[in-house]
C-alpha cells in the first residue's frame, strides 16, 4: 500500500525520448489544441512554472494581492510570491484568484469579475474534447506528471489568444536548464537534489526536449487513459464516475469521510502514504468549511485489483459502503 500516492508515480524516460526527432513546445502545444480544442495551451517545465508565468503575464506585482487557498503546498505560495503577494484570507483589493479543483473536484468561487481568475487543475484528468474551464477563469493549470505518469510538465490552458502570447515571451525569456532538468530526474532519490530542484523550479520556463518527447508519447495515449481511469471508476462506483464525467474530468482521489479507526491507515506509517488531507466541504472560495478526509487514489497509476486491495484493507465488502464527497 505504501506504493500509493495522492498521484502517479512517473514512467521512466524512454530511450527514444532521450534520443529521438526534434519535438518543439509548439508541437506539443498543437497536440494538446487538437485534444481541448477551446482553450489555447501553453507548455512550460511545470505546473508551478506557469502560475508564476501566467501571474506576471497578467501585469501582477508585488502591491498585488493573489487570494491562494489555505493549507496550499510551499510550491504553490512561492510560484504566487515570485510575482505578487498570496493572501489565505479574503482581503480588500484582491487582484487575483487561485482556486483548486482539489483532486478533481470542481469547487465554487464567488469572486467578481474585477479578480482575475486561474483555475488550478493540476490533478484532474481533464476529457478529451471538454473544456477544461469549469469556472471561467482566464487560465487553466494542469501537471502533466499528476495525470499522465511523465517526468515533467505543465500546461496554461488560456481563454485568450493574448494571455497565451504573453506567457510564451514569459517562457523565451527563462528559457531552460539542462542542471535544473538532471536535479528534477534525481529528486526522488536525493533529498540534496529535491532542495536545489524545488527551490528554483517556480522560475522555470522551457521543458527539456527529451521530456516533450515523454509528454507527447503520453499525449497520444491520453483518450485510452481517460477510458481506463473511467472504466475503472465505473466498475466500482457507476454514479460517482458518471457525475464527474457529466463534469468533463476524472478524479486523481475519492475524498472518504473517515471513521475515527481510520488513523492508524491513513496516519502517521499508516498503509496508504498520503495520511489524512484538508478538504473543502462548502465549494466555494474565499470562505470553504474545511473538514479531514481520507484520500482514496484512483489515478492513472491504480488498477482495479489496487482498489480491491484498499477496500480488503479496510474489511469493506460492498464499495457502496464507503461515504464518498
Amino acid at each position: 500500500m505504501n506504493d500509493f500516492f495522492l498521484w502517479p508515480d512517473p514512467d521512466p524516460l524512454a530511450p527514444s525520448d532521450i534520443v529521438g526527432p526534434r519535438c518543439s513546445s509548439e508541437s506539443v502545444e498543437s497536440q494538446l489544441r487538437d485534444l481541448y480544442p477551446c482553450a489555447e495551451p501553453v507548455l512550460f517545465s511545470s505546473a508551478r512554472a506557469g502560475l508564476s508565468a501566467a501571474l506576471l503575464a497578467m501585469g501582477l506585482g508585488r502591491p498585488d494581492m493573489c487570494w491562494t487557498p489555505p493549507f496550499s503546498s510551499h510550491c504553490v505560495l512561492e510560484a504566487v510570491a515570485l510575482a505578487c503577494t498570496p493572501a489565505p484570507v479574503e482581503v480588500d483589493a484582491l487582484r487575483a484568484a487561485l482556486v483548486y479543483h482539489q483532486w478533481g473536484y470542481v469547487a465554487g468561487s464567488p469572486f467578481g469579475p474585477d479578480v482575475r481568475l486561474i483555475e488550478d487543475a493540476v490533478d484532474s484528468l481533464l476529457l478529451p474534447g471538454r473544456s477544461p474551464f469549469a469556472l471561467g477563469g482566464e487560465c487553466v493549470l494542469w501537471s502533466l506528471p499528476k495525470v499522465l505518469r511523465v517526468q515533467g510538465g505543465g500546461v496554461v490552458f488560456c481563454r485568450s489568444a493574448d494571455l497565451a502570447g504573453k506567457l510564451r515571451a514569459v517562457r523565451a525569456r527563462r528559457t531552460h536548464s539542462w542542471l535544473h532538468a538532471c536535479l528534477r530526474l534525481k529528486a526522488k532519490s536525493s533529498p540534496l537534489a529535491a532542495r536545489y530542484w524545488n527551490g528554483a523550479e517556480a522560475m522555470q520556463g522551457e521543458l527539456p526536449a527529451p521530456m516533450r518527447r515523454q509528454v507527447r508519447r503520453a499525449l497520444s495515449r491520453l483518450p485510452a487513459t481517460a477510458r481506463h481511469c473511467e472504466a475503472t471508476l465505473a466498475q466500482f462506483w457507476p454514479q460517482v464516475a458518471r457525475r464527474f464525467v457529466q463534469q468533463g474530468r476524472l478524479p486523481s482521489n475519492l475524498a472518504l469521510t473517515p471513521p475515527a479507526n481510520w488513523e492508524r491507515l491513513w496516519g502517521p506509517g499508516g498503509r496508504i502514504s498520503s495520511g489524512l488531507r484538508s478538504f473543502p466541504v462548502r465549494a466555494g472560495a474565499p470562505r470553504p468549511r474545511w473538514i479531514k478526509v481520507a484520500p482514496l487514489p484512483v489515478h492513472a497509476g491504480v488498477t482495479t485489483d489496487d482498489i480491491q486491495r484498499f477496500l480488503s484493507t479496510l474489511a469493506i465488502e460492498d464499495p457502496h459502503e464507503l461515504e464518498i464527497l
